[in-house]
């Protein structure tokens, strides 16, 4: 069987010319629609202001609120031990340069002499804040209270027959002195250090009266917030 050869079709060279001409058409609407959207929004970003950027005055300021939680070591003047605490603080500036601070210290325990069993602490006062930039140092003053219980060193021993193990859980006014700084690093973060000097006394049944004196030391990060708006 022969298949028959049909003829071959092609375009005219008319028809040919009128496709091109509308491909061109496109491409140059294409182009120039391209062109339109990139003019319109380079004209957008030119007329936003660029966001200023934040300064310290921005931060460190009245209303600001700044909190935080951390580990920190105690060193005892008497005997030289170790203790560890959990601590947290909350802090709020009055004005530029003036603020309220409170802290509690909660005992986890010593490295060393075991004679303390509680140690835990509150404190409250004012601190005054001498900022340069995003860069916060500051002095303060804290009064406060101090729980403590203490275990007898003596028990147990044949020299003397103690009858008293453990002192009574006892609540004694105690006071502190701290310095340190905060550094701002976002207007909802900074970084912080704290050295800080408590003053306390525990009154034992055994007719022992132990000083409490520390030093205390914190660092980490924190978290702020400002809760008016700058004028």
């Amino acid at each position: 069987m022969v298949t028959p050869i049909l003829p071959q079709t092609t375009s005219l060279p008319g028809h040919q010319g009128r496709n091109n001409l509308l491909m061109l058409k496109d491409c140059r609407a294409t182009f120039a629609m391209t062109i339109l959207i990139m003019l319109i929004a380079t004209s957008a970003m030119a007329q936003r202001k660029p966001r200023p950027e934040l300064t310290g005055e921005d931060i460190i300021r009245k209303g600001l609120l700044r909190a935080q939680g951390t580990i920190s070591p105690g060193w005892t003047i008497a005997d030289g031990n170790t203790n560890i605490y959990l601590q947290g603080d909350m802090e709020y500036m009055l004005q530029n340069k003036v603020s309220l601070k409170g802290d509690i210290s909660y005992f986890i325990g010593s490295v060393g002499s075991k004679l303390l069993k509680h140690n835990h602490s509150l404190f409250f006062g004012a601190q005054y804040h001498m900022p340069y930039k995003r860069f916060d140092p500051y002095i303060g003053l804290h009064p406060g209270i101090s729980v403590v219980q203490m275990r007898n060193p003596n028990l147990g021993t044949p020299e003397i027959d103690v009858a008293v193990a453990e002192s009574n859980l006892k609540v004694s006014p105690a006071v502190s002195v701290s310095t340190g700084f905060n550094f701002y690093v976002w207007r909802y973060i900074h970084f912080m250090a704290n050295l800080k000097y408590v003053h306390a006394r525990h009154a034992t049944e055994w007719g022992t009266n132990y000083a409490l004196d520390e030093f205390r030391i914190s660092f980490g990060l924190g978290w702020n917030v400002n809760l008016l708006k700058r004028k």
